[in-house]
């Protein structure tokens, strides 16, 4: 079977402002992508402070939490794609959760390490998952609602610029960096289970539960039709043969 969209309805900012899936996953990013841009602004500064690094050798550092980006948002989308091959729509949605609790974790992790290797150490796990959480993110984005994917695009997209300001207001607030780490790290745990109740995005391809139990029924299927022909034809024989 084919799926087919209805055509009469078209794309509408009103539709994607108004729908509540899209603010969830607004939320999502802001956690990851935001993170990832606020993490950016500053553990170069967080090197300097905490282990008396020169500025030259802490931004060296730090880029190798952006050097994750050439593969690891990748790896998140695989992952997302892999969950669906296995359980449908919700391997998306638990695959992504895993990661951003992971991305939470490793947060609190790498602000508790007491040595300048260690702390290099946990920060590229942690910008394993943050990446990673990224392309999960969007493995979710296409099915909320197919029509508007362009504009949930947009607006899932600038979650990540929105979550950047907010975590760096946060930082204000907050004695060093260290905790400032810390408390972020808990924030982003809390809203990656968060994702349990509230991502309940429905699978809107044509077909329903897994490719694998799909595929399966295709291969019944198949075997039965040619039983089916195997037997009509054998009668045809049979017929013949009677003539």
């Amino acid at each position: 079977q084919v799926h087919h969209e209805a055509t009469d309805k078209k794309a509408s900012v009103s539709d994607v402002a108004k729908n509540p899936q899209v603010w969830v996953l607004v939320v999502q990013y802001a956690c990851c992508f935001g993170m990832e841009l606020h993490v950016n602004n500053t553990i170069a500064l967080y090197y300097f402070d905490r282990f008396g690094l020169t500025l030259t050798t802490a931004g060296l550092i730090a880029s190798l939490f952006g050097l994750m980006n050439l593969f690891a948002r990748a790896w998140g989308g695989m992952l997302s794609d892999w969950a669906y091959y296995r359980w449908g729509m919700p391997g998306r949605k638990y695959s992504h959760v895993a990661l951003m609790c992971g991305e939470g974790i490793m947060l609190v992790i790498f602000s508790r390490m007491p040595s300048l290797g260690a702390a290099i150490f946990m920060m590229i796990i942690f910008s394993l998952f943050v990446q990673s959480a990224e392309g999960s993110t969007f493995g979710i984005v296409p099915y909320v609602d197919p029509k508007n994917t362009g504009g949930i695009c947009g607006f899932v997209g600038a979650g990540g610029n929105i979550g950047a300001v907010a975590w760096g207001f946060l930082f204000l607030g907050v004695g060093n960096f260290a905790d400032g780490y810390m408390i972020l790290g808990f924030i982003v745990f809390a809203v990656g289970l968060l994702g349990i109740p509230t991502i309940w995005v429905e699978d809107t391809s044509h077909r329903k539960g897994s490719v694998a139990s799909m595929a399966g029924s295709l291969d019944n299927s198949l075997a039965g039709k040619n039983m089916d022909n195997s037997i009509e034809g054998k009668s045809s024989a049979v017929e013949l043969k009677g003539v």
